[in-house]
């Protein structure tokens, strides 16, 4: 089984040691790093290759969004899950960076946990609390952008990656192959021009297509 790289960046210990306790029960997940600044992180980036960064938004020096920016400039690969206790101010600014998930520490830690794993194999998710905020407030910037010619099938994927669905769930739920459903994704992001599906959400809220 391929273990998922994880690094864990908060300037708090305790939070540190609980994700770290909750996320290793996993036979798939391996933290191989703690951090208690971006800086620090970053630093560590080459050396230690991880998969994914569990990044505070909030940190001593560099912030999370700055962070999770450089990160996907020179790691495009690696996933960056954004934790935060401040709620939709950052929302936005983390996903223009790159977020590949935002997650809010107030949730309750079964929900958090449940929602970083679905991240770090593969989905992308922004905390259900904060979907209607996204859509508010992108929309008055797709007025000025008409909806492209997406097919029901591909709107109804992207409404499904909003709900956090994983892959297998969408695939059975719209009785097509993962490979179909790779060939309808890659159109959704050419159509768009994101490389990800957190980013085409957010441009499909923006659009108003969902």
């Amino acid at each position: 089984m391929k273990k998922h790289r994880v690094f864990l960046v908060d300037d708090h210990p305790l939070i540190r040691e609980v994700l770290a306790r909750k996320l290793v029960d996993r036979a798939d997940i391996e933290i191989v790093g703690e951090f208690g600044g971006a800086e620090d992180a970053l630093a560590q980036m080459k050396r230690l290759s991880p998969d994914v960064v569990v990044m505070d938004i909030s940190l001593p020096g560099m912030d999370g969004v700055e962070a999770t920016r450089q990160i996907k400039t020179t790691h495009p690969a690696t996933k960056v899950i954004i934790l935060s206790a401040y709620g939709v101010e950052f929302l936005t600014p983390s996903i223009r960076a790159g977020a590949d998930g935002f997650l809010l520490k107030t949730s309750p830690m079964d929900e958090l946990i449940g929602g970083m794993v679905k991240v770090i194999q593969g989905e992308a998710l922004v905390d259900p609390s904060l979907t209607r905020h996204l859509m508010e407030q992108v929309s008055a910037a797709a007025l000025n952008n008409p909806p492209l010619g997406l097919s029901p099938r591909q709107r109804a994927l992207l409404k499904m990656v909003a709900e956090g669905r994983s892959s297998r769930d969408m695939a059975s739920l719209l009785f097509i192959s993962e490979a179909t459903l790779k060939r309808e994704f890659r159109h959704i992001f050419d159509a768009f021009g994101v490389n990800d599906r957190a980013h085409a959400v957010a441009e499909a809220y923006r659009r108003k297509l969902i």
